[in-house]
C-alpha cells in the first residue's frame, strides 16, 4: 500500500432519518417526544489527492476496489436524536488500513515501504427543522468536524521508521433537504462546508430511504468529501477528496406510544320543529392527513342523506309525531352517529363519534273561522246567504259542515243559502258553521239572522151610536138619549189602554140650522161631556177625536182606531177644536141621569 493512501471517510455523515415529524394536523404517526435513529452503514469510496509527511508528498487516485485491500479495521455509526423541530446528528468513523508492499521509492536507496494509517473522524451537529411541509422538509445544521489522523512509515531495508499524527477540528454550517416519496420513501440531499484547522472542509451527500417496517430502514446514497489540511511546516499534508457509494440500515426507537385516532361529532342546530333539516358532522383527529378518511352514518330516527360524507343531513319530518294518524306528537332525543376509518392503515385505524339532537313538536293550531249572513234580517220567504271564512294557521287542508236552527238551508263549503219560513216568524235563526282539518281539529262559528214577527193590520172598530132627537131646538146639545151610551163608552175607553175612539157626527138633510157645522158641533159635545162636564165620566182628552161626517143622520157615531191603525170606513174630517169650542148637556137633563 502507498504512504499517499487515505483511510476511507465516514460513510454517514447525516444519520438516515428517523421517524417523520409530527404533521401539522396533530397526526404522530410514531409517537412524539424525544425520538432517536441509531445506523450502521458503509461507505464504498475512492480517494484521489496529495498526501504527505516530513515533507515526503505524493498524488494519489485509488479506487475502492484497491482500497479495499488494505482494510485492517472499521467503525462507522450515526446517531440521530431530535424533538419536535429539534435535530442532533452525530456520526463517527474509525479506520485503520496498513500494507507491506514494495514501493518505488528511492530516498535513502530503499525498496519498500510498511505503511500504517488510522483515521478518526467525529462530526456532531444540532439544527432546526425550518420548513415541515407535506413535500419538503428543510433543516438548518451548525456543527464541528473533528479529525485525527496518523501516518506511520517504516522504510526498508534499513528499519528507519516515520511517524506522525495530526488532529484538527473544522466549523461547519450546512443544511439537508427531505423530499418524501409517500408513505415509506424519501430523498435526501445535505451538505456541509467550513474550516478552521483545514483550509477548507466540506461534503455533499444524496440517500433514498426505505422504511422497511416500523423500526427499520435501509438507506442507499452517494457521498463526496474533501478536505485541505497543510501544516505550516508542512510536515503533514492531507488534502483530498473521497466519493463513493454508500449503504447502510437504520433502526428508530423513542417516542411516545402512537396516539390513536379519534372523532368527534355535532349537530346543527342541536333542537329543532318536527320537519325542520339537522346537519351531523364528524372531525376525525390523529388519522394520517394524507390518507383519504371513509364515513359511515347511522341514526335511530329521520332519514340520513349522503353516504361517505363528513357532513350528512338529517330529514325530521314526522319525528316529533304524526296527528293525521292520531300519533301525539312529543319532544324527543335523537343520536346519530359517525364511524371514521383509514383504509390504508392496517391498525388504530377506526375512530367512532356520536351527536344528540332533539325534534319538537310544531305548535298545533286548529282552523281559524268567522261567519256572516247577508242580510241579517229576513222576511218569511225571504233569503239570504250566509258565508264562512276559514284558515289553518298550519296549513292543513279544511273540510266544512253547516248547522241551522231554523229555516231551510242548503249549501256546501264555505258558503250557503237561509230562507225564512212562517215558523220562523217572530225568532232568531242561528247558522253553524264548522272547518274541520285532516287531523279532525275543528273551529265553529255563528251568524244570526232575525225573522220580524208578522204584524197583524190594525182594523178599526164600530162602538156604536148616539142620537139627537129629543132637543128640536138644540139638536146638537147632548141629551138623555146619549148618556147612557156616553158612560158605557167611557168605561170601555178606560178597559182599552191603547188606541182611539173617533168621534163622527152627521147631521140630517133636513136639517137647516148650522147645517155645515152641526155634526162637528155634535162631535166636539161628546167630548166635552166625556172630559169637561163635571157630571160626566173623565177620559183622557187624547184618546177622543171629533170629527165631522156627512148627512147621515141625527148621530155622532163612535169608531175605536186602535194603535197604527187608520180611520178609513168613513169618509170625516178632523174638527179644530179651537173653532167649534164645546158646550155642556142639557141642565135638565142632568137630573134625570142621576136618577
Amino acid at each position: 500500500m502507498s504512504a499517499a493512501e487515505p483511510a476511507p471517510p465516514n460513510v454517514n455523515p447525516e444519520p438516515l432519518p428517523a421517524t417523520p415529524e409530527p404533521q401539522a394536523s396533530g397526526w404522530v404517526p410514531e409517537g412524539s417526544g424525544w425520538r432517536g435513529a441509531v445506523s450502521i452503514y458503509g461507505w464504498f469510496a475512492g480517494v484521489h489527492g496529495t498526501a504527505g509527511v516530513r515533507g515526503h508528498d505524493t498524488g494519489i487516485h485509488i479506487p475502492f476496489s484497491d482500497l479495499f485491500h488494505y482494510l485492517k479495521g472499521i467503525v462507522p455509526i450515526g446517531v440521530e436524536a431530535d424533538k419536535g423541530r429539534f435535530v442532533m446528528p452525530i456520526d463517527y468513523l474509525w479506520i485503520k488500513l496498513g500494507d507491506d508492499k514494495a514501493l518505488p521509492i528511492t530516498d535513502f536507496g530503499q525498496t519498500s515501504i510498511n505503511a500504517h494509517f488510522t483515521e478518526s473522524i467525529l462530526t456532531p451537529k444540532v439544527g432546526y427543522r425550518i420548513v415541515n411541509g407535506e413535500h419538503l422538509k428543510l433543516d438548518a445544521l451548525a456543527g464541528i468536524r473533528y479529525w485525527y489522523l496518523s501516518q506511520n512509515l517504516t522504510l526498508e531495508p534499513a528499519g528507519l521508521g516515520f511517524t506522525k499524527s495530526a488532529n484538527w477540528v473544522d466549523g461547519l454550517g450546512g443544511a439537508r433537504f427531505i423530499l418524501p416519496l409517500g408513505e415509506k420513501a424519501a430523498v435526501t440531499i445535505a451538505g456541509d462546508a467550513g474550516g478552521g484547522g483545514a483550509n477548507l472542509d466540506y461534503q455533499v451527500i444524496g440517500l433514498l430511504t426505505y422504511q422497511l417496517t416500523k423500526h427499520l430502514g435501509l438507506g442507499l446514497g452517494w457521498r463526496y468529501l474533501d478536505v485541505d489540511y497543510r501544516q505550516s511546516n508542512h510536515q503533514f499534508i492531507w488534502d483530498v477528496a473521497q466519493s463513493g457509494a454508500l449503504a447502510g440500515l437504520y433502526f428508530n426507537f423513542g417516542g411516545k406510544p402512537p396516539v390513536p385516532p379519534s372523532a368527534s361529532c355535532s349537530a346543527s342546530p342541536t333542537e329543532v320543529l318536527e320537519g325542520e333539516p339537522v346537519k351531523v358532522t364528524a372531525t376525525g383527529s390523529n388519522f394520517n392527513p394524507k390518507h383519504p378518511i371513509t364515513y359511515a352514518w347511522t341514526g335511530n330516527g329521520g332519514k340520513l342523506s349522503g353516504a361517505n360524507i363528513q357532513t350528512a343531513t338529517i330529514d325530521t319530518t314526522g319525528m316529533a309525531g304524526d296527528f293525521a294518524k292520531g300519533i301525539l306528537g312529543k319532544t324527543t332525543s335523537y343520536t346519530a352517529g359517525a364511524t371514521l376509518t383509514d383504509p390504508k392503515e392496517k391498525k388504530n385505524n377506526t375512530a367512532s363519534c356520536t351527536a344528540n339532537y332533539t325534534v319538537n313538536p310544531r305548535p298545533v293550531h286548529p282552523p281559524v273561522v268567522s261567519c256572516s249572513a247577508s242580510p241579517s234580517a229576513l222576511a218569511v220567504n225571504q233569503s239570504g246567504t250566509v258565508t264562512m271564512t276559514a284558515s289553518s294557521p298550519d296549513n292543513r287542508p279544511l273540510t266544512y259542515t253547516w248547522a241551522s236552527t231554523g229555516g231551510q238551508f242548503s249549501g256546501s263549503g264555505t258558503s250557503g243559502t237561509l230562507v225564512a219560513t212562517n215558523a220562523d216568524a217572530g225568532n232568531t235563526i242561528t247558522v253553524t258553521g264548522t272547518a274541520t282539518d285532516d287531523r279532525q281539529l275543528t273551529t265553529s262559528c255563528t251568524a244570526s239572522v232575525t225573522v220580524p214577527a208578522v204584524q197583524k193590520v190594525a182594523e178599526v172598530e164600530d162602538w156604536g151610536e148616539c142620537t139627537f132627537e129629543k132637543n128640536p131646538k138644540k139638536p146638537w146639545r147632548v141629551d138623555n138619549c146619549c148618556y147612557d151610551v156616553l158612560d158605557k163608552l167611557a168605561l170601555r175607553i178606560q178597559q182599552m189602554p191603547n188606541g182611539k175612539v173617533a168621534i163622527v157626527g152627521y147631521n140630517d138633510q133636513t136639517e137647516v140650522v148650522n147645517a155645515e157645522t152641526i155634526g162637528s158641533q155634535r162631535a166636539v159635545n161628546i167630548k166635552y161631556y166625556m172630559t169637561t162636564d163635571e157630571l160626566g165620566p173623565k177620559v183622557d182628552p187624547t184618546r177622543l177625536e171629533p170629527r165631522k161626517g156627512g148627512a147621515k143622520g141625527k148621530v155622532a157615531h163612535f169608531y175605536f182606531v186602535p194603535q197604527g191603525a187608520t180611520l178609513t170606513t168613513e169618509e170625516s174630517v178632523t174638527v179644530d177644536e179651537t173653532a167649534v169650542q164645546g158646550q155642556s148637556r142639557n141642565a135638565p137633563s142632568s137630573t134625570k141621569k142621576r136618577k
